[in-house]
């Protein structure tokens, strides 16, 4: 009986990038090692160098940055701007740990980078990534509207529509923090629309919940309790702690500015209880300390 032919890599690097779109981080992990070392079998370096720095990221999305260094030092050396493929891969992981290591200018520097070339190989899905972490790592709010809404033209002339929904929602933010709501919520009903089309059940959750917390900044009350008591049973329903205890936070200010100062003290009271259990106290300490200050402030 003969033996079942092998997979070839540039299969094997789709099944990994599934993998990583769907989230399922550890299985994209060793999927990736896997397309490493059949791309190495293959002498397919092109695809070799794309599976190296996902491995890299995939690290880095795992909370092992240390162990990932290596990988993306591999990276670099196999990594040539020859391979339009692999370079950009390789590009779009160098920011990421620049970004993360806190290095701003440099992340910075390699997006442009990441930008330029991907646009000059019409590799427009990564030109859109590209476009989306300047606004991240950019210094300024104007900076950010300004990439923000440059990767959001660039996904509509790339017909890279499945972008759109964390594009417009990241826009929406930056609006948020500058409390421009109108412009926010205008951002995040943009952004549920694209995330409904598109994304898992999560990402839908906080799409209808970022529209309910839009309009209670904006006052208008009874609308954002309409969108955000039924993101409260949804997240119940998932077991999202975090998505719980946004969700009761702003359902407890409405109360509280209804008058209804009881109703509103429980509920963040509750926020602070699944906070905690999905570990707010320790990974966010500054909001942790105003969410308690204002529960005394209401006591």
């Amino acid at each position: 009986m003969a033996e079942a032919e092998e997979i070839n890599s540039d299969v094997l690097l789709a099944e990994a990038d599934g993998l990583f779109q769907a989230k399922q981080n550890q299985a994209a992990l060793e999927k990736y090692l896997e397309v490493v070392e059949v791309a190495r079998r293959e002498f397919n370096r092109p695809v070799e160098v794309e599976a190296l720095a996902q491995t890299a990221r995939m690290h880095l999305v795992l909370d092992r940055k240390d162990e990932g260094r290596s990988w993306l030092a591999k990276a670099a050396e196999r990594a040539s701007d020859n391979d339009p493929l692999g370079w950009s891969r390789y590009l779009g992981v160098r920011g990421r740990y620049e970004w993360k290591d806190n290095d701003l200018a440099a992340a910075r520097k390699t997006f442009d980078e990441m930008y330029v070339f991907c646009n000059t190989n019409a590799l427009w899905a990564r030109a859109v990534d590209a476009a989306h972490m300047i606004a991240i790592v950019a210094e300024s709010p104007d900076e950010q509207i300004e990439w923000g809404k440059r990767g959001i033209e660039a996904a509509e002339a790339g017909g890279v529509e499945n972008w759109l929904g964390q594009l417009w929602n990241n826009l929406g933010a930056t609006y948020y923090d500058l409390a421009q709501y109108d412009s926010a919520l205008a951002c995040f009903e943009k952004a549920r629309d694209y995330h409904w089309r598109f994304s898992d059940e999560t990402s839908k959750l906080f799409a209808d919940y970022h529209v309910g917390m839009a309009h209670r900044a904006l006052g208008n009350l009874d609308e954002a309790a309409s969108w955000l008591r039924p993101v409260l049973a949804w997240a119940e329903r998932l077991g999202n702690r975090s998505a719980v205890a946004q969700t009761c936070e702003d359902l407890s200010e409405i109360e509280i500015a209804k008058g209804n100062k009881a109703e509103g003290l429980q509920l963040l009271r509750r926020a602070r209880d699944e906070y905690q259990e999905a570990g707010f106290d320790q990974s966010w300490p500054e909001a942790w300390q105003q969410l308690n200050d204002r529960i005394k402030q209401l006591e």
